[in-house]
């Protein structure tokens, strides 16, 4: 004697028998802790903590600019520490200018006002004999972000030029 109600059929994992015999959907989702009204949503909201979300800067701010005065600073420092009571020499010339793009190069980046900038320096070192001399760079760049800073330091012997090139990490 079987019973057409007692048969067992497959029941699936989200199904559960009720006591009549049939299938229901056991529903597990938040509805029963969803908000009702928009008085539930703003306790919800100002429970939860808000997500950060991080902008890209694509230029500086207005704080963050290169620091123009602060690197011309710091160029005008360093050549007069390495060159002042120097003589024009050949042979030294080249050691001089590379200590001083070193030096410039390790106190611009040590600076904290330099944070999202790139920065190239470049020195050029030369005899004073009274000849003129000309000096040009080129550069693809953006005019708003990116700029540079140009020293000359002189004495009786010799002349030098430091030239720093500030340019924005997009």
């Amino acid at each position: 004697m079987t019973d057409e109600k007692s048969t067992k059929e497959p029941v699936d994992a989200g199904e559960r028998p009720s006591a009549g015999g049939e299938l229901q959907n056991k529903q597990q989702s938040s509805v029963a802790s969803a908000p009702k009204d928009d008085q539930e949503k703003d306790e919800l909201e100002q429970d939860t903590p808000a997500k950060a979300t991080q902008a890209y800067s694509m230029r500086p701010a207005f704080g963050e600019m290169f620091p123009l005065p602060i690197v011309k600073s710091i160029i005008n420092t360093v050549m007069a520490e390495k060159l002042k009571d120097k003589t024009y020499d050949k042979d030294t010339a080249a050691t001089w200018t590379r200590e001083i793009a070193d030096e410039v190069n390790l106190q611009i980046a040590a600076s904290s006002k330099v944070k999202r900038y790139k920065h190239v320096v470049q020195v050029m070192l030369g005899q004073e004999l009274g000849a003129g001399t000309f000096y040009t760079s080129r550069c693809c760049w953006d005019c708003d972000c990116d700029t540079s800073v140009s020293e000359v330091f002189s004495n009786t012997s010799l002349f030098c030029v430091c030239t720093v090139f500030g340019t924005y990490q997009y």
